[in-house]
């Protein structure tokens, strides 16, 4: 048995002819092939857009099965990432969870009170 290993002229048509041209921010989506040989694929692809200095890709299910989908961020994309993860850091959530499912973290000072 031989082992059929990806063409990469073949993989290349195949993100082409699945690379959306909406409106708005570009993506390339393409059927899953070996992780390695895709992902850098996209990434690649995406850096080769105009402005690009990040690139965010993730893997999705969907209706016609697992998909690697990439975006080309701008320096524009890339600054309000990090303004939403400085306003996590600033927020006023409560920095201590006291349960996660059934894991509770029992306060030290109300364990030390003396029973009456």
């Amino acid at each position: 048995m031989t082992e059929e290993k990806p063409n990469e002229e073949t993989n290349l048509q195949e993100t082409e002819a699945l690379e959306t041209k909406n409106e708005g921010v570009p993506h390339f989506i393409t059927p899953l092939h070996p992780i390695v040989l895709q992902v850098g694929e996209h990434v690649i692809a995406a850096l080769e857009e105009e402005d690009t200095v990040a690139v965010l890709t993730t893997i999705t299910g969907s209706t016609i099965g697992q998909q690697v989908i990439s975006i080309p961020l701008k320096a524009e994309h890339v600054q309000q990432v990090h303004q939403l993860i400085e306003q996590i850091h600033e927020s006023k959530e409560p920095e201590r969870v006291p349960c996660v499912g059934f894991h509770c973290l029992l306060d030290e000072d109300v364990d030390k009170e003396p029973k009456k």
